[in-house]
């Protein structure tokens, strides 16, 4: 059993059952819908983007260091001798600065890991770590697996953040990737279908095997997510496709109607 830890935060998406299995621990990002906190591993999230369609206001504020502290403290509890702090991009959130100033007065060693990409893509990240110190691996190379990986991940979404969100006809649905720690535009389509098909020739064109991960905010999208999975899974490059939610921390930002994926190399 390896005597390091893995900490993230709840913008990775990692599933609770799978933080649990896997004795990481996850760190809350602090969310308000109208200035009013909102709970993302036990709140409601049908409830959450069901108040953002109807014209609510969500925000989110990067985890303090006091709130990295404080997990640090409870794996060194658990008699765990060193932590791996796996997060997003640090180009657009503070959260990795956070926990590096946590770590700076932690009572065990902490590597803060930058993995360049965000949302579900860190969760991956997170997994990667995990079955790399499983394996029998050191922290220096758990957390070089963590970072590597980050830097191959590849993603391409459609957020639409409309006053209410909803869906309106053939309004442009633009798809969009995550890329060099900023949002990119890559085609306006004029239907969810063909936003569909955009994003899926991206995975079609891999010149190697790739896993994938389709993800969806608000259940007005959930039918199109599960259209992207199924068009995405008839590729021969692709070996695995997974879904997931997109919780309350990353939903604030790209509102209820968010579809999208990520991909990766094979059996990463």
């Amino acid at each position: 059993m390896s005597d390091t830890a893995i900490c993230t935060d709840a913008s990775a998406l990692l599933p609770a059952d799978v933080a649990e299995r896997l004795g990481i621990e996850v760190v809350r990002v602090p969310v308000l819908v109208d200035d009013e906190a909102f709970e993302e591993r036990s709140g409601d999230i049908d409830a959450f983007y069901a108040r953002l369609e109807t014209g609510a206001e969500a925000t989110t504020s990067q985890p303090s260091p006091a709130a990295f502290a404080e997990a640090y403290a409870r794996a060194a509890r658990r008699g765990i001798k060193r932590v791996l702090s796996i997060h997003l991009d640090a180009r657009i959130s503070g959260t990795a600065r956070s926990a590096e100033l946590a770590a700076l007065e932690a009572e065990i060693p902490v590597t803060v890991v930058d993995t360049a990409t965000v949302s579900f893509g860190v969760g991956v990240c997170v997994r990667a770590a995990a079955r790399a110190l499983e394996a029998g691996a050191s922290a220096e190379e758990a957390a070089r697996d963590a970072a590597d990986l980050g830097a191959r991940m590849q993603n391409a979404f459609v957020a639409r953040t409309s006053a209410d969100g909803r869906i309106r006809g053939r309004a442009d649905w633009a798809v969009l990737a995550f890329e060099n720690g900023t949002a990119i535009p890559l085609v306006a389509c004029d239907s969810a279908e063909a936003a569909i098909e955009a994003m899926a020739a991206r995975v079609h064109s891999q010149a190697a095997p790739v896993d994938t991960a389709v993800g969806h905010a608000g259940s007005i999208v959930e039918d199109l997510a599960a259209r992207l999975a199924d068009t995405v899974s008839r590729s021969p490059q692709v070996a695995h496709v997974e879904r997931y939610r997109v919780g309350a921390s990353v939903g604030a930002h790209t509102g209820p109607v968010s579809f999208g994926l990520f991909w990766w190399p094979a059996g990463s």
